[in-house]
C-alpha cells in the first residue's frame, strides 16, 4: 500500500490552519502530521525532528517572513519539500521563496484542486510553476552565470605554515623586522619567506600579495587583533588549518 503524503503546516493564523486542515483530512492521500511550532529564536525543530514529507507555509504571516522561514526549514530538514501558500502574483516574490528552498506556491486566487495538485507534484519531486516565472527563472540563472564568468579563475597557492604565518603579519602591515621578532626567528628568514611569497603569488609588491591573498580567501578576520604570537607553537597550527571557500574554491595549505 502506497504511504500517504505527511504534511505539516507553518501559520500564525489558527482559522487558515484549521480550514486547510479540514479540507485535507478528507484526502486518503494526505496524512495531517499537525502544525509547526513557531518559535523564532530557533524557529524549526531541528534534524530528525521534524517528520514531514511536505510543509505547507502561509506566506500572509505576521510574525515573521515566509521565505526566511522557508529557508530555516530548508536548512533544518533538507528533504522536507516547501509550498508556500497565498503568494501575491508578484514573479520577484515568487522567485525569493524558490530561491530560498521553496518547491512550490499558491497563489492568493488558486483553488484547492490546485493545493491538492501542487502537493501531490512537489512530492513527486517536481516544481509547478508559471511558464513567466520559468522564464524569470532561466533569465536569473543566466545572470549569475554572466556574473561568474567576469572573475577569473584562481590557481591554488600552497604555502608552508611558516610561509603562512608570515602573510598573515604582513597583511597587519608588519615589516620584516617585526616580524622576525614576532615569530623569533632571523630577518634573513623572514626575507627569505616574503620572497618565497612574492613567487607564488606571482607579484612584486605587498599590496599585491594581501590583494590576491584576499582573493583566495587566506587572510584570518582579526578585526585589528594579531592571531599569530610571539614564538606561539600552536599558531602555524591555527593558520595552516585555517580552512573556508572563496569563490567555491578550497585553500591548500602545504604543512611543513
Amino acid at each position: 500500500m502506497k504511504q500517504p503524503i505527511r504534511v505539516g503546516i507553518v501559520h500564525d493564523y489558527q482559522l487558515f490552519s484549521d480550514v486547510v486542515t479540514t479540507l485535507l483530512h478528507q484526502e486518503e492521500e494526505i496524512t495531517l502530521i499537525g502544525d509547526i511550532a513557531l518559535d523564532f529564536d530557533g524557529m524549526v525543530p531541528r534534524g530528525d525532528s521534524m517528520p514531514f514529507d511536505v510543509v505547507l507555509i502561509d506566506a500572509t504571516m505576521a510574525r515573521m517572513n515566509a521565505v526566511h522561514a522557508t529557508r530555516e526549514i530548508k536548512r533544518a530538514s533538507p528533504a522536507v519539500q516547501v509550498i508556500a501558500l497565498g503568494v501575491e502574483s508578484c514573479e520577484e516574490d515568487m522567485l525569493q521563496l524558490i530561491e530560498a528552498g521553496a518547491s512550490g506556491y499558491i497563489l492568493k486566487n488558486a483553488s484547492y484542486a490546485e493545493l491538492l495538485h501542487t502537493i501531490k507534484a512537489v512530492h513527486q519531486g517536481l516544481t509547478p510553476c508559471s511558464p513567466r516565472l520559468a522564464a524569470l527563472v532561466f533569465t536569473k540563472i543566466a545572470a549569475l552565470t554572466r556574473e561568474q564568468s567576469q572573475f577569473p579563475p584562481l590557481h591554488p597557492v600552497n604555502l608552508t605554515r611558516r610561509e603562512c604565518e608570515v602573510l598573515q603579519l604582513m597583511a597587519l602591515r608588519y615589516r620584516n623586522g617585526e616580524i622576525a621578532r614576532q615569530l623569533d626567528v632571523a630577518l634573513d628568514t623572514v626575507k627569505r619567506h616574503v620572497a618565497n611569497i612574492f613567487k607564488k603569488f606571482q607579484v612584486h609588491s605587498r599590496r599585491a600579495v594581501i590583494q590576491k591573498a584576499h582573493e583566495h580567501g587566506m587572510l584570518m578576520e582579526t578585526g585589528g587583533t594579531p592571531l599569530v604570537g610571539i614564538a606561539d607553537p600552536s599558531v602555524g597550527d591555527r593558520v595552516a588549518s585555517y580552512g573556508g571557500y572563496h569563490h567555491g574554491r578550497t585553500r591548500n595549505l602545504q604543512q611543513n
